[in-house]
């Protein structure tokens, strides 16, 4: 981009902060023909509110099972990890790749080139997937960031060093020290949610999925708010990123060229209640999510068909551009992953992973 039902079960805290007030969340739009279709997990392919999820670390505690329509990508002793499929909407499919929030955890890495200032980002949070930390913990999948810092889209955060200072109205991915994530707008009350401090936060434009309905901003014939496009059209390959009622992180994306509404009601069709646009135009979405946790280099087969890129690409080597990496969580539910948290010192302060709890 040249501008980017759950299981009730005891034990599990989900925090819920924020009903999206007036704006672009303010109004629904109509509905769209929506039909879901299921790709088999062997199968290579080349290709409202914010919520939190507290995860327990208790043995009672249930597996995370798989659900009807989603193809399990990888799995532990907790039950899945990562699932997908494909969605059609209003003809065009989209690859969905979901990270269940009882199961895995998130870092945010920046580029190499974007935002800039990486030269003051410790390596965990570097343009290459970090394994002497997160191969620790295993690569379960990893997608692409949003737009690039000249775009003036948001702020950006890692480590507690502020890249580009945060804005008020954008719709914000907050990560902490464990891995949880959360969504909401930047500047509204209870956003992040109380007693959730993020280590990272990435924002790109204002909401594009709320209540569980498209913004009235996504639906605007004004489509350039979105980001500028290749040629200056208004439909163009892009990405999002969205949290479901369960808490779960589910990213949709599609080489066809889309307006920014029919990305909303993909989100929509998987589930999605709050969510965002991430990076758009044909070179810059990237997905890729392994079928066992990763402890160095590895295949990633699940994949934006069509992409530009192989995702193994974060792997080695690194990007030019910011981009999420998903982890497993440990099979025992008596421990879990953290890394050392931030203080308020305006500096870098690395984040490396470490088990907390007695792991079975």
């Amino acid at each position: 981009m040249t501008l980017g039902r759950g299981i009730v079960v005891a034990l599990v805290s989900v925090v819920v902060a924020l009903s999206w007030r007036g704006g672009a969340g303010s109004s629904a739009v109509p509905g769209s023909t929506t039909t879901i279709t299921s790709v088999p997990s062997t199968t290579p392919v080349s290709t409202s509110t914010s919520r939190t999820v507290t995860r327990p670390t208790t043995t009672a505690t249930r597996t995370s099972r798989p659900q009807a329509g989603w193809q399990v990508a990888s799995r532990s002793a907790r039950g899945v990890l990562v699932d997908f499929r494909m969605v059609s909407v209003d003809g065009v499919a989209f690859r969905a790749v979901r990270l269940r929030a009882r199961t895995t955890l998130l870092r945010w890495h920046v580029g190499s080139t974007d935002p800039t200032a990486t030269s003051l980002v410790p390596a965990d949070a570097g343009p290459v997937v970090d394994w002497p930390s997160e191969g620790r913990a295993g690569v379960v999948a990893v997608f692409n960031g949003a737009f690039k810092q000249a775009a003036h889209a948001g702020g950006s955060v890692v480590d507690g060093l502020t890249l580009v200072p945060l804005e008020r109205g954008m719709m914000t991915i907050a990560l902490n020290a464990v891995g949880h994530w959360a969504m909401g707008v930047w500047g509204n009350p209870n956003f992040p949610p109380r007693g959730f401090r993020p280590i990272a936060l990435r924002q790109n434009l204002v909401p594009l999925v709320m209540g569980g309905r498209p913004t009235a901003a996504a639906a605007s014939p004004q489509w350039q708010q979105w980001g500028s496009t290749i040629g200056n059209v208004a439909a163009v390959a892009r990405s999002g990123l969205g949290v479901d009622a369960a808490g779960n992180l589910v990213y949709v994306a599609t080489m066809t060229p889309v307006r920014p509404l029919q990305l909303a009601r993909a989100l929509v069709a998987v589930g999605v209640t709050t969510g965002m646009e991430l990076d758009i135009n044909p070179f810059w979405p990237i997905v890729g999510a392994s079928f066992a946790p990763l402890h160095s280099a590895g295949p990633l087969p699940v994949q934006l068909p069509r992409s530009e890129h192989d995702p193994t690409l974060y792997e080695v080597g690194g990007w030019t551009r910011d981009f999420f990496v998903a982890l497993a969580e440990p099979g025992s539910w008596t421990c879990h992953w953290s890394s050392p948290g931030v203080r308020a010192t305006g500096r870098a302060q690395p984040q490396p992973l470490r088990l907390v709890g007695r792991c079975h």
